[in-house]
């Protein structure tokens, strides 16, 4: 396993995530594709998605909404508190996915 891939799944350990999902994998690929080429942020479908859905043989439009309902299971099983204080964010925001991802891609850089 390469190091930005430990990295990442090492910042995952925050939050609460059913790890052997195919949908957890699709997440650590997507934050290793922003972390790699900042320039993706500006379209996911084209420049996240669609290369994930390549490398497991699916859609991009499955990617996505496979990685938001990951997410959204994630808000609900991980503290708000956690959340909010990871993203400095208050309890009346919820991330995006594209946020999300954005977000631990950041934390991951800057470290």
């Amino acid at each position: 396993m390469e190091a930005l891939e430990e990295k990442i799944i090492e910042e995952l350990k925050i939050f609460k995530f059913k790890r052997n999902s195919l949908s957890y994998e699709y997440l650590i690929d997507a934050i290793k594709i922003v972390s790699q080429q900042k320039t993706t942020i500006k379209d996911f479908l084209h420049y996240v998605y669609k290369p994930i859905s390549e490398k497991y043989d699916t859609k991009p439009d499955n990617v996505q909404w496979c990685l938001i309902k990951l997410i959204n299971l994630m808000y609900y099983n991980t503290e708000e508190e956690i959340i909010d204080n990871y993203f400095n964010i208050n309890k009346e925001e919820k991330l995006t996915t594209k946020q999300f991802i954005i977000g631990i891609a950041r934390k991951i850089d800057d470290n």
